[in-house]
């Protein structure tokens, strides 16, 4: 969507002549929100813009519950399911399994009595690792544009990949990169670029969940969800990809939670090829997977749901992509 329409678009959607039809189009969508962490400014996300503090989580859960009814996700797949066309229901979910009761959004969202779901990068938990994109950010917060820009293209000169002239483009490059590789290479670039122990990086940090958080996150009523076991761009595994990334961990992940199924959330929002989704399907042990475009129709299948942010320009995300009619489908 061209970048021009954002800002009338989110303007006309709650304005008085036109709130009236934004209402009508978001009465037929399954609405369900997502954001990543919650926490003051880090190395490991300042790539990815500013941080999303608990107190801003406070004010857009306060707008979203002006026009909304907060619903647990389980609750809100179920509506769309049958097609409650004038369901006013919400639900509130968050990637990359950052620690919620920690950085206080637990209590944010406790109370304004919302259910929410975390979805969670196995391979994270407990702090074991940092997601490699997250590595990415600190390196570029942590050293010079020189350095890390020399270092990746040396390393991509190593595997006879081009490499970047400008630091800005480190991210988007990495996103090319084999995903069977990527720890291997953001490891390699993390030693060349000097950087600091990752033990000592996370003990500092601790941006995971540990079980014992999710421990109390789930007493208080929360879900969990899973979002692969290291992030990887879904849309570029094979088949075994798809088991060791999405099938396997679910397995694992609902044993341990003692549960039947788990809803699934894309990294990147991208999605497996159709082939590989219906093997997600096939597996029966998760519920949903979603991403990233907006809210989708009523009727859509779990398997094909997007979600709209609220981190960042929510009134566009949530109301004026609805008014637009995004996602089509």
């Amino acid at each position: 969507m061209r970048v021009a329409l954002r800002r009338p678009a989110a303007a006309l959607a709650l304005s008085g002549p036109v709130a009236p039809l934004t209402r009508r189009a978001l009465e037929g969508r399954t609405k369900i929100v997502y954001a990543h962490h919650v926490d003051p400014p880090a190395h490991h996300h300042a790539a990815f813009g500013p941080a999303f503090t608990p107190e801003q989580l406070d004010d857009h859960l306060t707008t979203l519950g002006r026009h909304f009814e907060f619903a647990s996700l389980s609750d809100v797949l179920e509506d769309s399911r049958v097609g409650s066309g004038s369901s006013r229901t919400l639900a509130v979910t968050f990637d990359d399994g950052f620690d919620l009761v920690r950085s206080g959004a637990l209590e944010v969202l406790n109370a304004h009595r919302v259910k929410a779901t975390s979805f969670v990068v196995t391979g994270m938990l407990d702090n074991r690792a940092l997601m490699w994109r997250y590595k990415l950010s600190a390196i570029q917060t942590l050293r010079s544009e020189e350095t890390y820009v020399h270092a990746n293209n040396r390393l991509m000169e190593s595997i006879a990949s081009p490499g970047i002239r400008h630091g800005t483009e480190l991210m988007s490059a990495a996103m090319r990169w084999d995903m069977r590789r990527k720890e291997e290479l953001v490891d390699a670039l993390w030693a060349a670029c000097d950087m600091p122990s990752l033990s000592d990086f996370l003990d500092e940090h601790r941006p995971y969940f540990t079980r014992h958080a999710l421990a109390r996150w789930i007493a208080d009523g929360h879900a969990v969800g899973l979002h692969t076991h290291t992030h990887p761009d879904c849309a570029r595994l094979d088949a075994d990809g798809v088991r060791a990334e999405i099938v396997e961990p679910a397995r694992r992940l609902s044993a341990e939670l003692g549960v039947s199924s788990l809803a699934f959330s894309y990294p990147f929002g991208r999605r497996c090829s159709p082939a590989h989704e219906r093997m997600l399907v096939q597996a029966g042990v998760l519920q949903c997977a979603l991403g990233i475009r907006g809210f989708s129709p009523h009727g859509t299948s779990p398997f094909r749901l997007e979600r709209a942010s609220i981190e960042g320009d929510m009134r566009f995300s949530v109301y004026g992509k609805a008014l637009l009619g995004f996602p089509r489908s």
